[in-house]
């Protein structure tokens, strides 16, 4: 069932700093609408918000192809006499995307050959923030079971008029995670009408235990696509109807200090057996930790036992914990400049990070 989304923000945004977007999404069937919303999860930073939705009849012409993911004006949906119109969802959000990631994939072809690195990076900032999100979808019971690049789209993070040294373009975009239609939500983290009305189906059909890690499996064909490389199994089918391992998988090109973390990330998140594939939440560890580090030239110093190396993480994290509070009290001072996303991000790991889990990271990444 395909989903074509608009998006034209309210005129208030620019007078009061406020702003709503409705996407206009194309089904077979109207009736989805309420399927089409996102599940009653406490609201997150990465899970789009729905503030309210209807069925409208909207202008052929609004829902070619051609138009995807573009703005339009308000102006735009007043039908045109001469125009068919269609039944379509119209869902009301408060955030205002300016693309898709599919969009920034196709205009950045250029930029990831010319600075790699630049580009890898911010594609580990995308992908941390899908894990943000789909970590805390999991801990609601809610599986996503469409993540493609059209369903992520991308929020600009406007610093504040004051901050006059903040450039736009080195801002790091807002990942949103939208189109719950094919979300499934497991029993007991849904209301009252939910598991009464699932009382009497089989529990195979109930636990949903076969998509236990189905995000985690399309999170790892992100990279490659994030990366300008095909779906691999697009590129072998053979590949599904078969036992495969990850040697199996096409490589990625090593263009920049990020790649190879991301090959082994790929490769860990695309385990044909279910049980070896690691978990969103070892994912994001594994992004922190090549965004932050510890570098792999910490991790080489002659250490006699595991304790050794568990103080030496400790004392590495005490260290950059100090830095950032130091970062943070410097851009409190200067009107010129404010905290961004990715200080944002940083405090989350450095708040969290403890030697043991730092070093499960570091052997899932092979630094160890």
């Amino acid at each position: 069932m395909s989903i074509i989304c608009y998006w034209f923000s309210s005129a208030i945004d620019q007078d009061f700093s406020f702003g709503l977007s409705s996407q206009i999404c194309k089904t077979q069937e109207s009736k989805v609408a309420a399927s089409y919303c996102s599940p009653p999860v406490p609201v997150h930073f990465n899970i789009q918000q729905d503030c309210g939705h209807f069925v409208a009849s909207v202008p052929s012409s609004m829902l070619l192809a051609s138009n995807v993911g573009k703005s339009v004006s308000g102006d735009g949906l007043r039908p045109s006499r001469t125009t068919s119109e269609h039944d379509c969802v119209v869902v009301i959000t408060r955030e205002v995307p300016s693309q898709t990631t599919a969009d920034f994939v196709r205009e950045s072809v250029a930029l990831h050959q010319a600075k790699p690195e630049m580009y890898e990076r911010r594609v580990c900032f995308l992908l941390l923030q899908l894990c943000n999100g789909l970590e805390h979808l999991k801990e609601h019971g809610i599986i996503h079971r469409d993540l493609c690049l059209e369903n992520l789209l991308l929020v600009p993070c406007k610093p504040p008029m004051s901050c006059a040294k903040a450039r736009d373009d080195r801002n790091l975009p807002r990942l949103i995670i939208s189109n719950f239609l094919k979300a499934k939500q497991k029993p007991g983290s849904g209301d009252s009408k939910l598991k009464k009305s699932q009382a009497r189906l089989a529990p195979e059909i109930v636990s949903a235990s076969q998509y236990k890690k189905f995000d985690e499996f399309q999170t790892g064909i992100l990279i490659y696509e994030l990366l300008h490389q095909p779906n691999p199994f697009e590129e072998k089918v053979h590949l599904k109807e078969q036992e495969y391992s990850p040697e199996d998988l096409p490589s990625l090109p090593s263009l920049s200090i990020y790649s190879r973390g991301l090959q082994q990330l790929a490769h860990l998140l695309l385990e044909a057996d279910p049980i070896k594939r690691v978990r969103i939440t070892e994912a994001k560890r594994m992004l922190q930790c090549l965004l932050w580090g510890p570098r792999k030239d910490l991790t080489e110093q002659p250490l006699s036992h595991e304790e050794a190396l568990h103080q030496v993480l400790q004392n590495w994290v005490d260290m950059k914990r100090a830095l950032l509070m130091m970062k943070f009290a410097e851009r409190a001072v200067d009107t010129e400049r404010s905290v961004e996303l990715e200080d944002w991000l940083c405090c989350q790991y450095l708040a969290s990070a403890e030697p043991v889990s730092l070093s499960h990271t570091l052997k899932l990444l092979q630094l160890l």
